[in-house]
């Protein structure tokens, strides 16, 4: 008596069989909802940084067009600049902070977005502009919807500093 597996049907239960397909159909689909999931929730975060860079550069851009026209201010002025800024940013709220240049490993001023939340993603946007005797100073939330930049002129030295 010879027993052969691939002729013989009475070994096989068809619920089973059922069973065994439905659970490997199961697996597949989750494998591929998985990737998709993973690959819109990357496109989002890349999205996220494009605008914090996006915000930096623009608020850089302004620091660097006042501190090149801050020749023509006289002594002792101030100047506060208001300025709209997005609520979200990639639907996440942001802060947006001035660092010295002394804080900074490269040694030059930066303007600094980080996302809210314990373990946000942070875009920092070098000043190029503003040398070690400026100082910048200074922090403000997305929830505002306002930035305020105030540029304060003396005879010893001048700063800048967001609110």
């Amino acid at each position: 008596m010879s027993i052969s597996f691939f002729n013989d049907d009475t070994a096989v239960n068809v619920v089973i069989g059922s069973v065994l397909n439905l659970m490997v159909l199961m697996i597949i689909t989750a494998t591929i909802t998985g990737a998709f999931f993973n690959f819109a929730d990357s496109s989002a975060e890349e999205s996220m940084r494009a605008g914090f860079s996006e915000l930096g550069s623009e608020i850089a851009r302004d620091i660097t067009n006042i501190d090149i026209s801050n020749s023509n201010f006289e002594s002792n002025s101030t100047l506060v600049i208001e300025r709209p800024i997005p609520l979200t940013i990639g639907g996440s709220g942001y802060t947006i902070e001035l660092r010295n240049a002394d804080i900074n490993s490269d040694g030059l001023a930066s303007v600094v977005i980080k996302e809210t939340g314990f373990i946000g993603d942070e875009v920092s946007t070098t000043i190029n502009s503003i040398d070690a005797g400026v100082s910048v100073s200074g922090k403000t939330y997305s929830s505002s919807g306002i930035m305020n930049l105030t540029v304060v002129k003396n005879q010893t030295r001048q700063w800048f500093r967001i609110k």
